[in-house]
């Protein structure tokens, strides 16, 4: 399952047999940096399509795209400096596992989420070397600046970076070397919960990495004696709601939030917690491997993917309605391909269709499609291609060097 998905709100239609869809591509952009890891990096915003491309400061830029024809409303441009009230004259920072790969020694993204009409972007004072570092508060509509926070303020290889959005807070953690890096036994992190209207400080505390966020809740990994645990506290206050019991040496990787509660994984594979953000209670669910969460009214948990669920139900296609719903079976999956769930929306679930030992290397069935909630496809598949985000209105992947928009409409 991919580890970048926040997932939409959305509502659940009565009857479970979703109508089926239809994909139109209207555009496509070259991307700076060609890369498979779009999630976390391209976001959906009503019918705007935000974007930060590239590696490091060098090459990246932050832009905006109508989603109906691709025009560009707004670009900031990695490559020249620009004026932020309170900073001054800072350059576009883009560091994070969407720019420099997967490694799970990685701090956890996302890295382009908006807050209301502001998108928290990562700064430096210099492109590149030792710098202060910071985040600026972009009015997404019109890429304009509204507020800079300096969070180094002495020139250094640390880097601010921002790694959870809630409603109306930014966690923004300050690491080195240059952000990205999961702090070791020698090194410290310090997150700083931000207002993201304001850009004003909230709270902060040293030995903390922010991990997700979600409506007035945020969750981070917390450094005790020798290793990390997570913690769900409330997004303004950082005042505690739930503290895990897992002990991990290394990071922590949040794999999907929806409709109050979110799934956590820690890095040793071992641990999985489901936890209701409101309360901090953790769930009982039935499984050895990770769930996806998928938005809708009650969330569902979905599993198909991995041996362990292959006798749960056909193909292992199993969806848990939370947070106290049973497990439930879907239908038959052709050729046995499995489905790995990314993203809920409305009556859908949007995901990718995966070879099994079955199924042949041009088998056509594989790739990203939309199901029902028993598994039955309802669009058509797109081969090839990397799910990005989806609304009801709109899907974008990436294919080959570009980032590719679809209208969805339907069948």
């Amino acid at each position: 399952m991919a580890s970048v998905p926040l997932l939409a709100a959305c509502g659940e239609t009565a009857d479970k047999t979703a109508p089926k869809l239809l994909l139109e591509k209207v555009w496509q952009e070259r991307l700076v940096t060609p890369s498979p890891a779009l999630p976390g990096r391209v976001r959906l915003v009503g019918d705007a399509v935000v974007m930060v491309d590239g590696t490091g400061t060098e090459n990246a830029r932050a832009c905006c795209f109508s989603a109906a024809d691709g025009a560009q409303k707004w670009m900031i441009d990695g490559k020249a400096p620009m004026s932020v009230p309170d900073l001054g004259t800072v350059w576009l920072c883009a560091v994070g596992p969407g720019f420099l790969g997967n490694s799970p020694t990685l701090v956890q993204r996302p890295t382009v989420r908006p807050a209301g009409d502001v998108l928290p972007v990562s700064v430096a004072s210099a492109p590149r070397g030792t710098a202060t570092s910071g985040v600026v508060g972009v009015d997404v509509r019109t890429g304009d600046p509204v507020w800079g926070f300096r969070a180094v303020a002495t020139p250094s290889n640390e880097r601010t970076m921002v790694t959870a959005v809630a409603e109306s807070v930014v966690l923004a953690t300050v690491s080195a070397p240059f952000g990205p890096g999961w702090p070791s036994n020698a090194q410290s992190a310090t997150t700083i919960a931000l207002d993201a209207k304001t850009g004003a400080e909230l709270w902060r505390d040293a030995d903390v990495v922010g991990v997700s966020g979600d409506g007035n809740a945020v969750v981070v990994a917390e450094r005790a004696t020798g290793f990390w645990q997570m913690e769900v506290r409330d997004a303004r206050t950082g005042k505690a709601r739930w503290t895990g019991t897992h002990q991990s040496r290394g990071p922590h990787e949040h794999k999907g939030t929806a409709a109050d509660h979110t799934v956590l994984q820690h890095a040793d594979r071992t641990d999985v917690d489901v936890i209701r953000l409101s309360g901090g209670k953790p769930l009982v669910f039935d499984t050895d491997s990770v769930p996806a969460v998928v938005a809708s009214d009650p969330p569902l948990l979905v599993w198909d993917n991995g041996p362990a669920w292959w006798a749960k139900g056909p193909n292992g296609f199993v969806t848990q309605a939370l947070p106290e719903g049973s497990p439930t079976k879907g239908k038959h999956r052709p050729k046995g391909l499995e489905f790995t769930a990314a993203y809920g929306v409305g009556p859908y679930i949007w995901g990718l269709y995966q070879d099994t030992q079955e199924s042949q290397a041009n088998d056509r069935l594989v790739g990203t499609i939309a199901v029902d909630r028993t598994g039955a496809p309802c669009s058509p598949n797109l081969q090839g291609v990397t799910l990005a985000d989806v609304t009801e209105k709109w899907l974008v992947v990436g294919r080959a060097g570009y980032v590719e928009v679809h209208r969805i409409t339907p069948a």
